[in-house]
């Protein structure tokens, strides 16, 4: 017997449907001459500046420069959206989040959206289940809500459109790869990727009842929340301390919109609800942070609000989790971990390619000075990478803010990534949860701090990542000027661990974590209870 087939109530507010987007690019296609200026600029961009060239050229072997002399020769073959697949494709098989190619406008600012979420999590024999855990209003109807369990999407089983929707992605390891095939299954931020193909997709689905239906829900697009009514990146384009995913943060923002992020429990102490929030454990003696995002504008701000946090948290302890999270200003996830620390931090460590457009650049900016020596002296030396340096002094930013030296327990994921990844490194490496009586010296006792993850490493991404329009500022005869808000992130700086894992770098390994917590059903449809019993047992033996 044929599943009933049902379609949705309404359509998703505030939006337009794909074709309608489509029509929108057809009628004012990108002339050819703008296509070889891109391709011009990202040849210059990833052999002249990107940091993790030959670190990604000997993981994945793969030479991004000569497919883009191969891509440089096919232009005139190719439609638009053909192109922009290409030159996504170079950067995507590179597996750094943080450098990407920005498609120009129309793309610029838009996320595509089916309106719902899709998450995972296995039995207790091992079977993956991929149930609906967030829902748009508009789309509820008949029996699709949050909690029916997919079977088949577009008629293939879902398992394998979650296979296909990974090796699509850009993650460096098979967890990142799977949390964000899961997420572009249902969003995709246009500025980062190529629209869908498909205009809709067909779902069948089992409700808890056991019934099987069917329903067919339509791609839409629309404006990214924060930023409505202006075509405008979700971070800045010329922070020189950004280290952050920009595509997952707008994706993150997509679903703020969407879903109202956030059990109602959570309550704010001085901070914006899409970056911070706080709330005692339920039945348990124990804090609660949840750090959505580092994307904000001043690392001191930011640590007041953790400051003013951790003064309301237990002194039995703290969960921090900052699952999620995309990254942002790395001084202020350094001037957080800061004020959760119970002594001084020694910061992550930076350095860059030793070429000649990073000697030119160094030049320039006077903030880059110290690192001239090093780059101008590897023609000699034949180091690959510059002297690294911190960028931040914890201690500078946090001057005069209270510290929390309670007991405490690190919460990431698969999707923990770039500034988050860099607060992670530290919470492990500088001992997070010993007490004012540790080290002054600024040196690590060597006593990691415990990190539970629900993959078994965070996001792995580990640079400070500048735009393009902000290399342009300072190198602005080699960098052509690009067409129509096109843009292009890179990796400039690479990130190495500090105190128990000195000099080892974060992209491509990221933070281990340890123990490992799978997200159950209630994880996942309810508000992760047994994760936080996990970290409520961690907290108890380090109590």
């Amino acid at each position: 017997m044929s599943p009933r087939v049902t379609g949705p109530a309404r359509v998703l507010p505030d939006s337009i449907g794909l074709d309608a987007f489509m029509a929108r690019v057809a009628a004012d296609p990108l002339p050819l001459a703008d296509r070889y200026r891109l391709v011009t600029a990202a040849r210059i961009l990833v052999e002249e500046l990107y940091v993790h060239l030959p670190l990604k050229r000997a993981r994945y072997a793969t030479d991004p420069v000569q497919r883009l002399r191969l891509l440089e020769r096919r232009v005139p073959a190719l439609s638009e959206l053909q192109f922009h697949a290409e030159l996504t494709g170079v950067f995507r098989d590179l597996r750094d989040l943080h450098t990407v190619y920005q498609l120009p406008s129309p793309y610029r600012g838009q996320v595509a959206v089916l309106g719902f979420l899709v998450e995972r999590y296995q039995d207790e024999d091992g079977m993956p289940h991929y149930p609906v855990s967030r829902i748009d209003d508009s789309l509820r109807h008949a029996d699709f809500e949050a909690g029916v369990e997919l079977e088949l999407w577009n008629g293939v089983p879902v398992e394998r459109a979650v296979e296909r929707s990974t090796a699509a992605q850009a993650g460096c390891g098979p967890d990142a790869r799977l949390a964000r095939g899961l997420e572009s299954l249902t969003l995709r931020p246009l500025r980062t990727a190529p629209p869908p193909d498909e205009r809709w997709v067909l779902l069948t689905y089992r409700t808890p009842e056991g019934r099987v239906r069917e329903t067919r829900v339509p791609w839409r697009v629309r404006t990214a929340e924060r930023y409505r009514g202006r075509e405008q990146d979700p971070v800045p384009t010329l922070g020189t301390h950004l280290g952050i995913d920009a595509g997952n943060e707008a994706t993150r923002q997509a679903k703020r919109a969407l879903f109202a992020p956030g059990p109602a429990r959570l309550s704010v102490a001085r901070a914006p609800r899409d970056v911070l929030a706080y709330s005692r454990a339920s039945a348990r003696p124990y804090g609660y942070l949840r750090i959505f995002s580092f994307n904000v504008a001043s690392a001191r701000r930011f640590a007041e609000q953790v400051a003013a946090i951790a003064a309301k948290a237990p002194a039995q302890g703290l969960i921090v989790d900052i699952r999620g999270n995309p990254g942002g200003n790395i001084l202020a996830a350094e001037a957080a971990l800061r004020v959760l620390s119970g002594h001084p931090v020694a910061p992550v460590r930076f350095s860059l390619p030793t070429t000649r457009a990073a000697l030119a650049l160094v030049r320039a900016d006077p903030a880059l000075r110290r690192w001239t020596d090093s780059i101008h002296d590897a023609v000699e030396t034949g180091e690959p990478y510059s002297q690294a340096f911190p960028l931040t002094d914890p201690e500078a930013v946090t001057a005069g803010l209270p510290h929390y030296t309670g007991p405490k327990v690190l919460i990431v994921d698969a999707l923990t990534y770039s500034a988050a990844d860099v607060f992670a490194a530290g919470f492990a490496d500088n001992g997070a949860n010993s007490g004012a009586d540790g080290p002054a010296d600024g040196e690590a006792d060597g006593r990691p701090g415990p990190v539970l993850g629900t993959a078994a490493s965070t996001g792995a991404g580990g640079a400070n990542v500048w735009t393009y329009e902000l290399l342009g500022v300072w190198l602005p005869e080699l960098l052509p000027a690009l067409p129509r808000g096109a843009g292009f992130r890179v990796a400039l700086r690479r990130a190495t661990r500090a105190g128990a894992s000195i000099g080892v770098p974060l992209e491509d390994f990221g933070v281990a974590a340890g123990p490992l917590h799978r997200p159950t059903r209630r994880d996942v449809l309810g508000h992760n209870e047994d994760l936080l019993a996990a970290a409520a047992a961690l907290l108890r033996r380090e109590s």
